[in-house]
């Protein structure tokens, strides 16, 4: 490849060419001087022989060197001296193209780390999950758990899996024996587990079949992440020892650091507990004997398995369905069982994966017009560039030519607004990062280097794609036509107009759309929020504790006498102490217990018998059992809406319980239930209290409660709730140490305020309404500069006729109501397209909404005052500078 000459070489070139062009002309000259001609006639006649001397040039230049490389050259030069003399259309063209693309790039990485990108299990699209149904208490709760010996038996007769492991998750109290116990999260899985995901350890092995056995299961298997924590990544790791609880056990294996399994839950939409990102430890699952005979309760597991090549998941769904009624019917069960079988994905990420896409399209909606912009731009630049496009065609420029400048122009914009965009999108992650942390996965988001070229390809076909109809519609225009003055060029500007408002009616629709969806997922989160929830979160910190050491264990089941044990009453002791020394902390003002942090989901949901009124087997009502101590409901804020609370001299009848107001008209519909009786745990208990519906479990649910004296059946992992004037900077530290001033072998895994507690609870709301709110925001923003940008250029196409009519007689008002008609057509024809499209997505995201329409009046409303408030404002200055034109410059201007 021959390469151009350097610039001396080039000029030196240049001055032959000239030496040998003007030695060519001066020889025709004297041929016709010799014929008779005059020196003017022969000078004319050898210049018409000859041809135009630049073109010779320009024909010469193209023979040496590489002629597209100059041209490319010269190009690219030119569009930056062009993009340097607009800096205002430069800068907003960059920066529209950085933030639509900047937005799309942040939120598309949340969407593929959560969503789309898959797990590091083999083969992933084939593992699934299965969980039972209870026809008879689906009305409360869709989906359980699973049965430990359905599980054996489902596993034993399907054909369409390859294999199945059964899981739990455990929280585990470790130990390296320098500071206090602390918790992690871990499951306990049956031996196969890992085989069935596909995951082979880094180091070491997995489970042997004879280690889930009750006596022999002394082994864990760590994450990488652990190996790294705990051990400072020890390459003698292995034999090594932890202590779990209360015994030393053995590591025999530790997993690749590419391994991460998400978080799950026993039972479907139960919280959990945020004390690690992920599971740190694995151990095996040792099932007690009762699990392994009971047919029709302990449902305390979720089964991972595996379909076989070629196998559907709807296929597996019939398969494992008909076995387990079969299975039901052929044991004389009471209650009507089911199965139901989703991918794995489903079950992690289904209830953020609308809101998720939602986002997504909110922020492509943002991008398109963002893009209209960018070709309102490029249509007015197009239209105020004719005059020059005209001159350049007539002194020879071919439309190849004219398209590459304008091409190259667009691409140099595209690749600055990538550059940004990609900025952008680094801001926007660490953003979306820190507002939806608690979203599952989220620790998998990251901008990828793929990812980030994409959107650097994206800017600059976005700017190429948006701005080659504005260039394709230049060259359309005759030179002659061009360069001739502006009232020749009218309809070629109204063309545009026309252009520009339908592009802007785009804008306004999409921006229609946009408001209606953000204020209905918004109101739907100000009605969770400010709805009466029945209990104050203010003033109060809980504190979770561990009670998993030997003396405090009640064994592996339930006791014959709950309540009596010594595990039983070790814990009731050391509760009661534990109470009072709480009760003593400056500024507190309230203490109790319960078993379950608030606003956990459904945990230990049971049946509740009235002895006077047998219902048919699989129809008992079902509840929440709580746990709870004297106070608890002045601690929580909860009306008592009859009779009382526990007091101490309940211990010497122990047998007495509250019931929410919901449970109570559930079980004594029409009648007064205090005094009466219902039997739990095959005991009676009298009920001696009715408490107000507080939303415990969930701010979106009303869950039935029932409510015992926590020395009934002491929990395991008591949660202590202190109301305090002190925050919980000041007083977290003190629980603690209070707490360990009683036993410093408990751990505390969880120091939380209650206001914290609301906050994560509805984390995936408040993210949607955040991340809506912005977008909506910069929608409306977008729509008012299209708005703007066409009033704007229209008045100025008609400055002239603003002068003869004021000149004739008009008044102001009559000009404005001109303009402010201008603006009426894209905006009510916009707003008629977003009503549609706002229809469509209503009812796509009314199944999110709580407590709210998806034809809310409210919010349909303020979304369309909020449109013509913003489009008024916009035409303020086109008004203002058309009322207030002098007819006698307007009449002397071109």
């Amino acid at each position: 490849m021959v390469l151009d000459p350097p610039a001396s070489e080039m000029a030196s070139l240049d001055a032959d060419l000239n030496e040998e062009l003007r030695t060519h002309i001066a020889f025709s000259i004297e041929e016709n001087l010799k014929r008779g001609m005059s020196e003017q006639e022969s000078r004319k006649a050898a210049m018409r022989a000859f041809g135009g001397v630049s073109q010779t040039k320009e024909r010469y230049r193209t023979q040496r060197g590489l002629p597209w490389i100059e041209t490319l050259a010269h190009d690219v030069r030119y569009a930056l001296r062009q993009l340097r003399k607009s800096p205002g259309f430069a800068v907003t063209a960059i920066l529209t193209l950085a933030l639509g693309v900047g937005s799309v790039t942040a939120v598309f990485s949340v969407v593929n780390g959560v969503l789309l990108q898959p797990y590091a299990f083999r083969d992933p699209g084939q593992v699934i999950v299965w969980r039972e149904t209870i026809r008879e208490m689906q009305r409360v709760v869709p989906l359980m758990p699973d049965n430990y010996r359905h599980y054996l038996n489902l596993k034993t007769h399907a054909n369409s899996i390859q294999d199945a492991a059964i899981i739990q998750n455990p929280v585990f109290s470790i130990s390296t024996g320098v500071d206090h116990p602390h918790m992690t999260e871990g499951l306990a899985v049956s031996p196969n587990f890992f085989s069935v995901l596909g995951v082979n350890p880094l180091m070491g092995r997995t489970f042997a079949q004879e280690e889930a056995q009750s006596g022999r299961d002394k082994e864990i298997i760590l994450t990488w992440g652990a190996w790294q924590r705990l051990f400072h990544g020890n390459p003698s790791i292995l034999g090594m020892t932890l202590r779990v609880g209360d015994e030393a056990q053995t590591i025999v294996g530790v997993l690749p650091k590419s391994f991460r399994f998400p978080v799950v839950s026993m039972m479907p939409g139960q919280a959990t507990y945020g004390s690690t990102e992920r599971y740190e430890i694995f151990k095996p699952l040792v099932p007690s004997q009762e699990e392994l005979t009971v047919n029709d309760g302990d449902f305390n597991y979720l089964v991972v398995a595996r379909l076989k090549p070629g196998v559907s998941v709807q296929q597996a769904q019939g398969e494992l369905d008909g076995i387990e009624k079969a299975t039901a019917a052929a044991d004389h069960l009471a209650i009507h069982l089911s199965v139901v079988v989703q991918p794995f994905s489903q079950e992690i990420t289904g209830d953020v994966s609308k809101p998720l896409w939602l986002l997504f399209a909110a922020v492509t909606g943002v991008l398109l017009m963002a893009c209209v912009n960018l070709a309102n731009l490029q249509i007015a630049r197009g239209v105020a560039r004719e005059p020059e496009t005209a001159l350049r065609a007539a002194l020879g420029a071919g439309r190849a030519r004219l398209l590459q400048a304008v091409l190259i122009e667009n691409f140099l914009l595209g690749f600055a607004g990538g550059l940004g965009g990609i900025a952008f999108a680094l801001i926007g992650e660490k953003l979306l990062l820190q507002t939806a942390a608690n979203l599952p996965r989220m620790n998998e988001v990251h901008l990828s280097a793929p990812m980030l070229s994409f959107a650097l390809a994206l800017s600059v076909l976005t700017s190429l794609g948006f701005g080659i109809l504005p260039a394709l519609r230049s060259l359309r225009v005759l030179p002659q036509g061009a360069l001739q003055s502006s009232s020749t060029r009218l309809s070629s500007n109204k063309q545009a107009v026309r252009s520009r408002r339908l592009l802007v009616a785009v804008e306004v629709a999409c921006s229609v759309t946009l408001l209606i969806v953000t204020a209905l997922i918004t109101r739907s989160f100000s009605h969770l929020l400010t709805q009466d929830r029945q209990f104050n979160s203010q003033h109060v910190v809980m504190a979770r504790t561990d009670l998993s050491e030997p003396r405090y264990s009640s064994g592996e089941n339930m006791p014959q006498n709950p309540g009596a044990d010594p595990g039983s009453l070790a814990r009731d002791s050391m509760i009661a102490r534990t109470l009072d020394r709480l009760h003593s902390l400056p500024g507190v003002q309230s203490v109790a217990i319960t078993n379950v942090i608030p606003l956990s989901g459904d945990m230990s949901v049971d049946g509740l018998v009235r002895p006077d009124h047998p219902v048919p087997a699989g129809q008992t009502p079902l509840a929440n059992r709580r746990f709870i101590s004297p106070g608890y409901f002045d601690a929580m804020e909860i009306p008592l809406l009859a009779r009382r609370d526990f007091n101490q001299q309940d211990r010497d009848n122990p047998r007495v319980l509250i019931l929410s107001d919901k449970t109570a008209k559930t079980m004594f519909p029409g009648e007064n239930p205090l005094g009466r009786t219902i039997r739990h745990w095959e005991r009676i208990y009298t009920i001696v209290g009715i408490a107000a519906d507080a939303r415990i479990n969930d701010l979106k649910r009303n869950a039935p409660v029932f409510y015992l004296p926590y020395w009934d059946f002491p929990p395991s992992n008591p949660v202590f709730l202190v109301r305090s004037s002190q925050t919980i900077q000041t007083l977290g530290p003190v629980m603690r140490q209070a707490i360990w001033s009683i036993d410093p072998d408990i751990s505390i895994p969880t120091v939380i305020s209650l206001d914290t507690q609301v906050d994560e609870s509805v984390a995936t709301d408040r993210f949607q309404a955040i991340i809506l709110s912005s977008f909506g925001g910069a929608a409306l923003l977008l729509a008012v500069l299209g708005i703007y940008g066409v009033l704007a250029y229209s008045v100025s196409l008609r400055t002239q006729e603003f002068g003869i009519r004021i000149a004739l007689g008009s008044s102001r008002a009559t000009l404005a109501r001109l303009v402010l008609r201008d603006a009426s057509y894209p905006v009510l024809s916009g707003i008629a397209l977003g009503l549609l499209g706002a229809a469509a997505a209503a009812r796509w995201v009314s199944s999110i909404l709580y407590e709210t329409s998806a034809i809310d009046p409210w919010a349909i409303g303020l979304s369309m005052a909020l449109l013509l408030i913003a489009a008024l404002l916009a035409s303020l200055i086109p008004l203002r500078k058309a009322t207030s034109v002098d007819p006698m410059i307007a009449l002397r201007a071109e």
